[in-house]
């Protein structure tokens, strides 16, 4: 079951956000796969890592000097303890394409995607589908499957994925 919420933020905690990652000294990092080693050679996108967790690195905690941006959304979804935050930019390459299914992470825990910008790179839920609106955020359980895809519309789709309990 997911939950959509338009107009998450109030405008100038939204515009703070997307004008620092839409800006030019926002650092992006490239990324040769999307969901996992199986992907074929031609997926790719970009993504900062905000906040990482213990399973994945050997030094979890706070990753970027931008985290400060994230405070209201934190305190807004009632996050206690965080597991990762990563937010994601996938480049339009002028054909829809759709990744694989994955779950973020095989254990229960709350999760939730918020959208810097419009566009018609869906995300898929199971049956279930949510087009990216600026200032939305979708919460779903990130144990269940579900995934990304490209938009064709605009230069990019940008989100940020919470994985938290």
């Amino acid at each position: 079951m997911i939950k959509v919420v338009d107009n998450f933020l109030d405008t100038d905690d939204f515009n703070q956000i997307k004008e620092n990652m839409f800006g030019d000294n926002f650092p992006w990092y490239y990324n040769d796969v999307i969901t996992n080693d199986q992907d074929s050679n031609n997926k790719l996108y970009f993504t900062h890592n905000f906040f990482k967790d213990l399973t994945v690195t050997d030094a979890p905690g706070i990753s970027s000097s931008h985290f400060y941006l994230l405070k209201g959304i934190i305190k807004k979804i009632n996050c206690k303890s965080i597991l990762r935050i990563k937010a994601n930019l996938h480049l339009n390459i002028d054909k829809k394409q759709i990744n694989q299914p994955h779950v973020d992470y095989s254990f229960v825990h709350k999760g939730c995607l918020f959208y810097l910008n419009d566009n018609n790179g869906f995300t898929y839920f199971g049956k279930e589908k949510v087009k990216p609106k600026a200032n939305r955020i979708v919460f779903f359980d990130p144990s269940k499957e579900h995934s990304s895809s490209l938009c064709t519309d605009e230069k990019r789709r940008v989100n940020i994925n919470f994985n938290y309990f």
